[in-house]
């Protein structure tokens, strides 16, 4: 870690820490309105780390690039952030692990928020999953997103009395559904075919396309995001019974 890359902090943020954290500036104009790009990309939590004084961190690499990490998994950016204060404690003292919803975090770099002093965002997948993208495509680069086809189809699924075309950040959630798809519909099962997208080849696309069949697309968190997700609802219920209390 000492001899590959080396901590700072930069771009300040202004606002919450909080989860739906917004930063301000304008939307310039794009293909897809971003309140529907937004929307398809959801509530996905994306795990940064903050430093003390309400900062991102970076790290400077072997080339001098400067990269500030997007982790989709919380015990990833957790496990990097023990590291690091590892390495470095005097740096790392009152750093933390921050999230955001994955449609917000979209609006704010349009915004042009997080476009300063020369600093990359790079998602970071778990290890888990890159292993299982690359077993479906072996040259496979980016932060996965799995889903399905059956023949031409995409494999959809009825939400809200809606069509959509779930794109899972997690290869277990679609192959429940896949599996799910094959008993009932055992005629078509031999069709299926399991296929992976990188995550930042979607949001690209959804920027630069006014095909409004991309509206149709979700992405579904991974179970351990889902969990956060649930536990950020519920502290927020607490935290606005408790004021309405008072």
């Amino acid at each position: 870690m000492k001899s590959l890359f080396h901590w700072g902090t930069t771009l300040s943020l202004t606002g919450s820490l909080a989860w739906g954290m917004l930063l301000g500036g304008s939307v310039p104009a794009l293909a897809l309105p971003p309140e529907q790009v937004s929307s398809s990309l959801g509530v996905t939590p994306i795990f940064f780390i903050m430093s003390g004084n309400n900062q991102l961190m970076y790290v400077s690499t072997e080339n001098q690039e400067r990269v500030s990490p997007r982790f989709i998994s919380r015990q990833d950016a957790e496990a990097f952030l023990a590291k690091l204060k590892q390495d470095n404690p005097q740096l790392a003292n009152q750093a933390q692990v921050a999230a955001i919803p994955l449609g917000e975090l979209y609006k704010a770099d349009l915004e042009g928020a997080n476009q300063s002093q020369g600093v990359e965002f790079q998602y970071v997948a778990t290890q888990q999953q890159i292993r299982a993208a690359q077993q479906v495509q072996q040259q496979f680069v980016g932060t996965p997103l799995f889903y399905a086809t059956v023949g031409d189809d995409s494999l959809t699924i009825q939400q809200n009395g809606k069509t959509v075309i779930p794109f899972f950040f997690e290869q277990q959630g679609l192959m429940q559904m896949v599996e799910r798809f094959r008993r009932e519909q055992p005629a078509q099962a031999a069709n299926v075919q399991v296929k992976v997208v990188p995550l930042e080849a979607v949001i690209e696309t959804l920027k630069t396309s006014n095909d409004q069949a991309l509206t149709q697309i979700v992405l579904v968190p991974s179970q351990e995001a889902l969990e956060f997700v649930r536990s950020v609802q519920e502290q927020v219920q607490q935290q606005n019974q408790s004021n309405r209390s008072n």
